[in-house]
């Protein structure tokens, strides 16, 4: 029995000696080092990088080395950041980190008197570059359920009904209200009820702005959008 253990013996001590030899090619040797790093985050690269380089990425780092998961770990202190792609291109000797950011869908003033933002989904989030444009909300409480119900409204609801919004509200059972003006008619207020049948509301309300009889309404509620009223 002992004879083919000691046939096999140099297989087995140059299958290690690979393995040890494309470790230290990989982990250790210069061969495949990082020679140059692009960062693309939607013009917050300077900010980024900072973060990134020296501690997570730098020229000579041999790219077997580069913890995707330590990158992510790091950047996870943006909460503006969408989504984190990192391509390591071996013959080129390049690190590339693509950085997607969320989008701003309205904004609103904390506890703490920060402003901060919040997108379709409800995340909220701290941004290095304030979009201009985006409305301010009132919430009687800020919380998930309340962000994404405005986020809901806002991805549903055609712009022209709210890019001259002079207020808007959730209350406290996520209803959304809002005072705007639209062509023809100066602060209007609408109450929209919750986040649901948003498309069928606004063809409800354009409906309704269309009537001679309502050219003077000052107030619409569409919370239930099949039987509205106006004052």
């Amino acid at each position: 029995m002992r004879k083919p253990r000691l046939r096999n013996a140099p297989s087995i001590f140059l299958a290690i000696l690979l393995v040890g030899l494309m470790g230290y090619l990989l982990g250790w040797s210069k061969a495949l080092e990082i020679k140059t790093i692009e960062i693309s985050a939607a013009g917050n690269e300077p900010l980024v990088r900072t973060v990134l380089v020296p501690h997570d990425l730098h020229v000579g780092l041999p790219m077997a080395r580069v913890s995707t998961s330590r990158i992510k770990d790091d950047l996870a202190k943006f909460t503006w950041v969408r989504t984190i792609k990192i391509d390591r291109r071996w013959l080129a000797h390049d690190v590339k980190v693509t950085i997607t950011e969320r989008q701003a869908m309205a904004q609103y003033v904390d506890s703490q008197g920060i402003t901060e933002y919040f997108d379709s989904s409800g995340h909220n989030f701290i941004t290095p570059n304030p979009p201009p444009g985006v409305p301010v909300i009132n919430f009687a409480i800020e919380n998930n359920q309340s962000r994404s119900a405005i986020g809901t409204f806002l991805a549903q609801t055609p712009t022209d009904l709210t890019a001259n919004l002079t207020s808007f509200s959730v209350d406290l059972q996520n209803q959304i209200s809002l005072t705007t003006t639209v062509t023809g008619f100066k602060a209007l207020h609408i109450s929209w009820g919750s986040d649901a049948r948003i498309p069928l509301k606004v063809q409800v309300l354009r409906k309704l702005l269309t009537l001679p009889e309502n050219k003077k309404v000052v107030s619409i509620d569409l919370s239930n959008p099949l039987t509205p009223t106006v004052k």
